[in-house]
This record gives structure tokens, C-alpha cells and sequence, in this order.
């Protein structure tokens, strides 16, 4: 839910601004347009692969907003690691940070 509200913020910011700044949004949508990119990128994915390769894309593709494998908790870990690799090679240089790369246990 809270997907689709920032979804939502985001279009009316966007659009909104571009308005209030005197633009007009008749000439941003243009359903032909998408259509003819929509479609390119479609095409494409279908002639750069084989017919396994698509029906495991599309067998999969309903179950990409259903699952929830990482939890927040990973990802504030990964930041803090992150933040700490970048403060190191702030202060030492990137050469410092070549020993925790070699041997991430120490």
C-alpha cells in the first residue's frame, strides 16, 4: 500500500510542478507513444530470448510483489556495512579497504 501511495506522490509532484510551472499535459501523454515503446521493449525481450527462457519469465513474473525474502533488518545491516567501507576509504584511501576484501572474517 505504501507502494502505491509514493507511486502516487510521485505523479502528482511531477506532473503538478510541471504544470504549475505553466507546462500543459496534453502533449505528455501520447498513448501512441507508449504504445510503440511498450511494445519495442516487449519485442525485444522476446527475440533477445528462447521459449524457456519466457515462460519461466512468465511464470515467475505474477510472484515478483508477493514475496518478501529480505527484511529490514538485513538491509540496515548491508547499509551500515556499507557506511563503514566508505568512512575507511575516506580516511585511508582505497588501498585501505584491500585487507578487509581479501579477508572479510578478520
Amino acid at each position: 500500500m505504501l507502494i502505491l501511495l509514493g507511486y502516487v506522490i510521485v505523479l502528482f509532484s511531477v506532473f503538478g510542478g510541471f504544470v504549475l510551472s505553466g507546462g500543459f499535459l496534453g502533449p505528455l501523454f501520447q498513448p501512441m507513444e507508449l504504445l510503440m515503446i511498450g511494445g519495442a521493449g516487449v519485442g525485444a525481450f522476446v527475440a533477445a530470448n528462447n521459449g524457456k527462457t519466457l515462460k519461466a519469465t512468465f511464470k515467475i513474473f505474477p510472484k515478483l510483489k508477493r514475496t518478501k525474502k529480505y527484511k529490514k533488518e538485513l538491509f540496515m545491516e548491508l547499509l551500515t556495512l556499507l557506511y563503514k567501507l566508505l568512512a575507511k576509504v575516506r580516511r585511508e584511501g582505497i588501498l585501505g579497504i584491500e585487507r578487509d576484501i581479501d579477508n572479510p572474517q578478520e
